[in-house]
């Protein structure tokens, strides 16, 4: 029988959090309490009748916590609307991914809102830095996204940049274009001015974490250390964005992967391969799963959404300028999509708002059962 991560919160939080006190801070704590409030009595709602058959529907809030599975999907649909409204007509696309070595991740999970920033600031700099030499000055514009999952939930911080294939040239006022369309700039060159940036900002910004990291962390910074860096044409960018828009405001997994317990009592959770493109199921104890899901709760307030060059929120003159260099005035309206009337699933009639339900507590606590004493 299928289970979702409240189901397993409630039977398994309490003796998670026993055991792993020191490791938990406030973000982990609020992201369980929203996983558990979330279409709830205790977030309030709204109640509905059917105009037809009078039955009684119930509306309880989501607690549109970006790690809970059961919220982001009108988000993540909204938000794809806005950035296809942006894509520049005519242009290809490239999807940049910058991965950060293993040596590195353990800083990551202990200094997440330093190295993250970094990871997201100084990837969107390598693959400026590479653009402007080969186009003799041209700016890019760039759309970083930050995911820390793998395809089973392990800890894995990479970030993908949506990169249209021109450079603004400021000083001619012109576009620059790729000679092939299947090529934007060579992988390397962006991979090793990516791991001379990381290394120059955490020594000047942030000495302490620097100083800290293991031998292995400063060999992955050094020269002879090859980054992982992928650049792939995607046509138009209608693609990678929508492909993007699943990561924006979800959690580490669906909650359509979730498929219940085995006889061992061992959470199961189905996932896809990215070598072999085969399903599978993977077996992991419940305090196991609920560490990798908490393995992605990033710091309150951090963005994981980043523009950059041209496509950046202060740069909103200069990309309207692109966009009547490419013979378009103005950008499109988004196509947002539009909510559909609720119906009751009994007999298909409208429903009918009646009155609102009011907040049984304000979360602003763990919650008791999740308190460890």
């Amino acid at each position: 029988m299928a289970i979702t991560l409240a189901d397993v919160l409630r039977e398994h939080w309490r003796s998670y959090a026993s055991a792993n006190r020191s490791r938990l801070g406030t973000v982990h704590y609020r992201a369980v309490r929203c996983a558990l409030a979330c279409r709830t009595p205790e977030l309030g709602g709204r109640l509905y009748r059917c105009g037809d058959c009078g039955k009684p529907h119930f509306a309880y809030h989501s607690c549109n916590h970006r790690n809970c599975p059961q919220c982001g999907s009108l988000g993540q649909q909204i938000w794809s609307a806005k950035q296809e409204a942006k894509l520049l007509p005519g242009v290809t696309y490239f999807l940049v991914t910058f991965t950060v070595p293993s040596e590195l991740r353990p800083a990551c999970l202990a200094r997440p809102t330093e190295l993250y920033h970094l990871l997201l600031r100084e990837s969107a700099g390598a693959l400026a830095d590479v653009v402007a030499t080969k186009t003799k000055g041209g700016h890019p514009g760039i759309v970083s996204v930050l995911h820390t999952w793998g395809r089973q939930m392990q800890h894995h911080p990479h970030v993908h940049c949506i990169v249209p294939a021109i450079a603004f040239d400021q000083q001619n006022d012109a576009l620059i274009h790729p000679a092939k369309d299947t090529f934007l700039v060579h992988y390397r060159p962006v991979a090793d001015r990516f791991r001379n940036r990381m290394k120059a900002a955490l020594e000047e910004h942030h000495p302490d974490i620097y100083r800290h990291l293991p031998p292995q962390a400063h060999r992955a910074l050094g020269r002879s250390q090859r980054w992982n860096v992928q650049l792939q044409p995607v046509g138009r960018g209608t693609t990678a964005v929508r492909y993007l828009a699943r990561y924006v405001q979800r959690s580490a997994f669906s909650p359509g992967r979730l498929l219940g317990y085995d006889n061992s009592g061992n959470v199961l959770l189905r996932w896809t391969s990215s070598d072999t493109g085969k399903t599978a199921v993977m077996r992991l104890h419940p305090h196991e799963f609920i560490r990798r899901w908490l393995l992605h709760v990033l710091p309150k307030g951090f963005p994981r959404i980043r523009h950059y060059g041209w496509l950046s929120s202060a740069a909103t003159k200069t990309r309207l300028r692109v966009r009547l260099l490419l013979g378009e005035w103005g950008e499109p309206e988004p196509d947002l999509p539009e909510s559909e009337p609720f119906r009751c699933n009994h007999c298909g009639g409208l429903l009918n708002f009646h009155r609102k339900i009011p907040r049984e507590t304000a979360p602003r606590a763990p919650p008791d059962h999740a308190r460890v004493k």
